[in-house]
């Protein structure tokens, strides 16, 4: 087990994001002493490591899906009561996944790390998050349901793409609904496949996941909460969503999404999941496609 009990431990655990080599920690630099990449540091209680000319992709947009996403997060938070709501309900059905874990665990685009609110208190938390507005929001007001907020998580500043840890190092890794706002969401699964030890565990919650046709037929299967996922449908009359479904599936026409996303097909999950992981379990949580995966 790693002990982060202090950030000169927590260093002695990450390496280059781009060459996966030593880092050599300064007061307001990390450098690595392989391939010379520099990273300046910003704040005494959380690491930089944010590899930015590896993003120069103007076809997926990320930066701009990235401050889309802040905005629509720092909108929530400005009603507790809403966010409460919103965190609990999302989050509240992954609790016995959660507490069954141990070890070293990613959270790769955790923001500010609910996940610690549901995880044994033993482990090794560490976030991964391209952005550091989280550690600028006021929590203060979700303390009461949700303790471990007062607090930062351990936080890299980084992405999925670069994961800037040792290979086999990680007994989880968790992705709450972050893979559907990569810049390369194929290469975030093979690096989640290099820092996770044989045997290790994955959490993968998608969003705007078109469902299949044995989903459509399945009796548990919500389809009115992945309908409102794709519609943004709330109406006291039944909309028939099941039967909507089935149609656009028929007709094979184009199914909306959201401009932070990128859209991501099961057909993909399955080709980058496949030479590294055995899935374990294949289901709908609400409207969130989830797949519970163990690295071979």
């Amino acid at each position: 087990m790693i002990e982060i009990a202090s950030l000169n431990n927590f260093q002695k655990f990450l390496v280059c994001p781009k060459c996966k080599n030593k880092l050599e920690f300064g007061k307001n630099f990390i450098i690595c002493t392989s391939c010379n990449s520099k990273f300046p540091q910003l704040a005494d209680d959380w690491l930089n490591l944010m590899p930015d000319q590896l993003l120069e992709n103007e076809a997926t947009k990320w930066e701009e899906r990235l401050l889309e996403m802040e905005d629509w997060y720092k909108h929530l938070m400005t009603n507790s009561t809403s966010a409460i709501n919103c965190f609990a309900a999302d989050y509240t059905p992954f609790v016995p996944f959660l507490a069954g874990l141990s070890g070293n665990i990613l959270d790769v685009g955790g923001g500010i790390g609910v996940p610690r609110n549901y995880l044994n208190s033993n482990n090794n938390y560490i976030v991964i998050d391209p952005s550091i507005e989280w550690l600028r929001i006021d929590w203060s007001s979700l303390l009461d349901r949700f303790p471990y907020l007062e607090s930062k998580p351990n936080f890299v500043r980084g992405i999925g793409e670069c994961l800037p840890f040792p290979s086999e190092s990680f007994d989880a890794v968790l992705s709450f609904w972050s893979l559907n706002h990569a810049s390369d969401p194929k290469l975030v699964m093979s690096e989640v496949a290099r820092v996770l030890r044989p045997g290790g565990r994955v959490l993968l919650v998608l969003e705007e996941m078109i469902p299949q046709w044995f989903d459509i037929g399945n009796p548990k299967f919500l389809a009115k909460s992945v309908f409102n996922s794709f519609f943004n449908t709330i109406s006291s009359r039944k909309p028939l969503p099941r039967l909507r479904l089935l149609l656009k599936l028929l007709k094979r026409e184009d199914w909306p999404l959201q401009t932070d996303h990128v859209r991501i097909l099961e057909s993909e999950i399955k080709e980058w999941t496949g030479q590294n992981f055995e899935i374990i379990q294949r289901v709908w949580i609400n409207q969130y496609l989830t797949f519970e995966l163990n690295k071979i």
